[in-house]
């Protein structure tokens, strides 16, 4: 059975006109037709709304646009609980980016490590100095990069050691600065970070409607269970936060959300 031959079913069965579905949803009696026609389909909220009021599951409507196969039984070998296997999982499930970035920081800290190990066997005293002006240009390279707030910290890092070796401190203190000044650096700018991660966050509809003032479009009585309000231009299934039976056309206040169900309770 399609979609459109689907849905006019449950609204039948359920003694409802296209006119009164389609104010439950809140939409145009022309849009209700247009779906039992098959001509198109309602929005994703409508679709979650009309499973949890009519208690129809989403692929019983969906059922002939969406062939379900069964899955042919694989005769895979259990894979191997070694560290290659786990490294190999864990490589596979990187984006290209994220792995390009961990290279480049595995051969930026090992070229420092090389660096560092030909000073402490004899280098010359400016080839400390060129460690660390070789680290400085690496990191902020990486860091200009990605952009992504990755190592600044090293770059910081790394202008403490070349400071430590211009006053002449010896390449254990050196080494010592770099890494203290680097998980300083990163301590200290962790609330820049989370700001840098949360810049892109948009609030979205859910946000909008929580705390917001609601009006009931059908009885609220948590023993059917039933009810629905209307809130933000939209019909949402609703319940009683506190179990209180709540009548059609009362104003209600929104205080959470499970899923596409307000929990709402009488305002004041």
């Amino acid at each position: 059975m399609a979609f459109g031959d689907r849905l006019q079913e449950i609204r039948r069965r359920n003694g409802l006109t296209q006119e009164q579905f389609a104010e439950a949803l809140n939409v145009s009696r022309q849009a209700v037709s247009k779906w039992e026609s098959s001509r198109g389909y309602p929005e994703i909220e409508k679709i979650l709304y009309i499973c949890n009021r009519y208690q129809v599951r989403p692929d019983e409507l969906f059922a002939d646009e969406v062939m379900l196969h069964a899955a042919a039984p694989r005769n895979d070998p259990p894979p191997e609980g070694n560290l290659h296997s786990a490294l190999s999982g864990f490589c596979s499930n990187l984006s290209p980016k994220n792995k390009w970035l961990g290279l480049g920081v595995l051969a930026g800290v090992g070229f420092l490590s090389v660096l560092i190990a030909l000073c402490l066997k004899g280098g010359t005293t400016n080839m400390e100095a060129i460690i660390w002006i070789a680290a400085i240009i690496l990191f902020g390279v990486m860091e200009g990069l990605t952009a992504g707030l990755t190592s600044i910290w090293f770059v910081l890092g790394g202008v403490a050691g070349l400071i430590a070796d211009v006053c002449g401190a010896p390449i254990w203190l050196q080494v010592v600065l770099f890494f203290v000044v680097s998980i300083v650096s990163l301590i200290a700018t962790r609330p820049l970070v989370r700001k840098f991660a949360a810049k892109n966050t948009v609030a979205t509809n859910a946000d909008r409607v929580l705390g917001a003032t609601a009006r009931v479009t059908e009885e609220i009585d948590n023993t059917v269970p039933a009810g629905a309000v209307y809130v933000d231009g939209k019909t949402w299934s609703a319940r009683s936060e506190t179990g209180a039976l709540i009548p059609v056309d009362a104003m209600v206040r929104v205080k959470r959300m499970e899923g596409v169900r307000l929990f709402v309770e009488e305002a004041e």
